[in-house]
């Protein structure tokens, strides 16, 4: 167990030698060495935990995030064993100012929606009744990718607006052919964030909570300012560099084990406990799986970590950012 989410209201996360352990009233439900962890999320009101915790968690550059109702991190701690330097910062900041960073931001973009089509002929493998639907779809997702990859963004005065309506436009095909194969349930019909009352709506802003606190990790290892980005507009409480980051992993991290979860569940269900720990486990499963990366077969976690260092990389060296393409 690499992150821990705790999930259930009224439990009581404390330390008890190098062992975290979770309790609810006088039961132990949950006992794991600290050395295991990479991070603790607290996502649920009236949980409750002490300062040994903290103190524990930071000496081992573990993070603690509190969840709100949404799934979202409104905080973060962390101990000061990290690899930020003032340096990068600076950097950064100049980078966000330059022409550059627009083809970093389209880069972003791009490496989305090569992955939200290598998920549908992903699952395409497995329906190939629907064969032609899927390719017409995945081919249509794939001409915009090209079109992020040949426009000269320097001369774009409306780039952002740009970036982003090509990213809604292919997002747009890619959730209406989820709702017409019925791969996300019979109530699905449209993607909706915020205030989504059917279950596959709220399996996936929950599963995007989740990816965020992995982003969240890496940037923050990598010692950059999360809250400015490149692409997402800078907001007070919003951290638009993990937003920007995560762009990419979406689709094969999150929206492939939502359909994967949805093939299995018959009958329309609450988001409840068990199916947002089935959805956590799952993440975690994909995190921890190997893929190759350079030429090297890595855990996910740690592809994201190298892509996050060569995301400094792109600002300091003035490189052009490569996103991670999933093969299907």
């Amino acid at each position: 167990m690499r992150h821990l989410a705790i999930t259930e209201y009224g439990q009581f996360v404390g330390v008890t030698g190098l062992r975290l352990v979770v309790r609810d009233a006088d039961k132990t439900v949950l006992e794991t060495p600290l050395s295991r962890l990479r991070s603790v999320a607290i996502a649920k009101d009236g949980v409750s935990f002490s300062s040994n915790v903290v103190l524990a968690c930071a000496a081992r550059g573990i993070r603690l995030y509190i969840l709100d109702w949404r799934g979202q991190a409104m905080a973060a701690l962390s101990g000061q064993h990290r690899h930020g330097i003032s340096e990068l910062r600076k950097q950064q900041f100049a980078y966000i100012d330059s022409s550059q960073s627009r083809y970093t931001a389209a880069g972003m973009i791009y490496g989305k929606l090569r992955n939200q089509r290598a998920v549908l002929l992903y699952f395409g493998k497995y329906h190939q009744q629907h064969r032609d639907a899927i390719r017409a779809v995945a081919e249509y997702i794939a001409e915009f990718a090209r079109r992020l990859q040949k426009t000269k963004w320097e001369s774009r005065e409306n780039w952002r607006e740009e970036i982003m309506g090509i990213e809604g436009a292919a997002a747009a095909a890619y959730w209406q052919l989820n709702a017409e194969l019925g791969w996300l349930g019979p109530t699905f019909t449209k993607r909706t964030g915020r205030g989504a009352t059917d279950l596959s709506n709220q399996l996936l802003n929950y599963g995007y909570a989740l990816l965020a606190s992995y982003i969240w990790a890496a940037l923050d290892n990598a010692g950059f300012e999360l809250y400015a980005g490149v692409l997402h507009a800078e907001r007070a409480g919003k951290p638009s560099l993990v937003l920007d980051m995560m762009e990419e992993y979406r689709p094969w991290v999150v929206d492939r084990q939502v359909i994967t979860m949805r093939s299995k569940i018959k009958e329309e269900k609450r988001l409840d406990y068990p199916l947002k720990k089935q959805l956590s486990n799952a993440i975690q499963g994909v995190m921890s799986t190997r893929y190759v990366h350079r030429g090297k077969r890595l855990k996910l976690e740690t592809i994201v970590q190298r892509q996050a260092y060569r995301l400094a990389g792109t600002m300091v060296k003035d490189q052009r950012y490569q996103p991670y393409r999933f093969k299907w």
